[in-house]
């Protein structure tokens, strides 16, 4: 890790069983993650996952960092690829491609929060499985 702030990961589940491709689905959490790094140096990063409904799971990795501007935010995850905005892209669009979405909330204030949705059942499109 390149900081040094706490890293956590809560959930409230015992066990939750999706079906995605899991080198993307690593590929979003490892690059949100590294993203919470450069602008966290003290403080704590956290990586939670609950079950929303049914059918779809939330992720988040909420930093206590220096945090984006309110006004910067819908930008961030629609840069193209100038700077640090290429990454986020990239995760749009993977996670689109999984089936969910993914945003900022705009209401956290004490850094960043990056959430995003995730199916639970992707058995129609023939991906691996990740526990």
């Amino acid at each position: 890790k390149q900081t040094h702030a706490d890293v956590r990961f809560s959930t409230p589940l015992d066990s939750l069983e999706l079906l995605t491709d899991s080198a993307r689905l690593q590929q979003v959490l490892i690059n949100l993650l590294i993203n919470a790094t450069k602008f966290t140096s003290q403080g704590s990063i956290t990586l939670q996952l609950e079950q929303q409904t049914e059918d779809t799971a939330l992720f988040s990795v909420t930093d206590t960092g220096t945090g984006i501007p309110k006004e910067k935010q819908k930008k961030k995850l629609n840069e193209n690829a100038q700077g640090t905005g290429l990454g986020l892209s990239i995760c749009q669009l993977i996670i689109e491609q999984l089936g969910g979405s993914i945003w900022i909330d705009p209401d956290y204030e004490e850094g960043s929060r990056f959430l995003f949705t995730h199916p639970i059942d992707k058995s129609d499109q023939g991906k691996e499985e990740t526990r």
